[in-house]
């Protein structure tokens, strides 16, 4: 185990240069979670009240934090700085580590040994940053396609200024991602849409504005007719793109579909 003042992460991969990033650890299952481990402190430190001394390190948890308690981040969306995660179970001490360390430390541990976290965002991780539970906003995403094309537009609005988006918003209370769909294609275009069909999902991380969406993407076909901007200040027309040549930037979530290998 090495110390580092930052570290670069990755979804599927978690650290970057990481055994279990290289599939080289010594847990080679996909029963659970490896991108990422955490342990408190605070638990290290109680550690030394039985006499047992070990280092933050010594534990082989990727990140060892301070004033946070992990148990309730399983299962929550959390930032850890610029980049988000999600909390997946606890990471329980095993015999592999008490004959790494050499110490009694599978009792003094229970259920304090961390937890482990899937990475939803790539980005760096530092000391210090901060550790917290992320409010997850829903949006929804309308691919609406033309053969191999899809209806895309450059933003005007603050949230993703100058980015490239398809058509899209959040639901309303109550409101299914289809319905949204129409709702939102026909007061930004005035096209009305048709076979609806959901394609894929993303959650992506606006550290700018500290938010973070969970969007839905929505295929549609939306007949003959043209599309028009409707919402000039949102933005400022509309231009049909090929998917396989999408300009440049694009906004997070239609970034992060267009990287999943989503074909149309």
């Amino acid at each position: 185990m090495q110390s580092r003042h930052d570290v670069e992460v990755a979804p599927g991969s978690g650290v970057i240069g990481d055994r279990y990033a290289t599939r080289s650890g010594y847990w080679q299952d996909d029963r659970v979670s490896r991108d990422l481990t955490l342990i408190e402190a605070e638990a290290v430190a109680s550690l030394a009240d039985r006499g047992i001394e070990l280092a933050p390190g010594e534990t082989r948890r990727n990140l060892t934090t301070r004033g946070v308690n992990l148990s309730d981040l399983i299962g929550q969306v959390f930032w850890i700085g610029d980049v988000i995660a999600r909390g997946t179970s606890h990471c329980n001490p095993c015999q592999h580590l008490v004959q790494l360390t050499g110490k009694p430390i599978l009792r003094p541990l229970a259920g304090r040994g961390g937890i482990r976290a899937d990475m939803l965002t790539p980005g760096r991780i530092r000391v210090g940053d901060p550790i917290h539970a992320a409010t997850v906003q829903a949006g929804v995403g309308v691919l609406v396609a033309r053969g191999d094309e899809v209806l895309i537009g450059r933003r005007l609005s603050a949230h993703g200024y100058g980015t490239w988006s398809v058509p899209g918003g959040r639901p309303k209370a109550g409101e299914s991602a289809a319905t949204c769909a129409s709702r939102e294609l026909r007061e930004e275009t005035g096209l009305e849409a048709e076979d609806h069909q959901i394609v894929g999902e993303s959650i992506d991380a606006f550290p700018e504005s500290h938010t973070v969406f969970h969007t839905t993407f929505v295929r549609v076909r939306a007949g003959g007719a043209q599309p028009r901007a409707l919402e000039p200040e949102k933005t400022a027309r509309w231009e049909w793109r090929s998917w396989y040549r999408l300009p440049d930037p694009l906004f997070r979530p239609v970034e992060s579909l267009a990287g999943s290998g989503y074909a149309l």
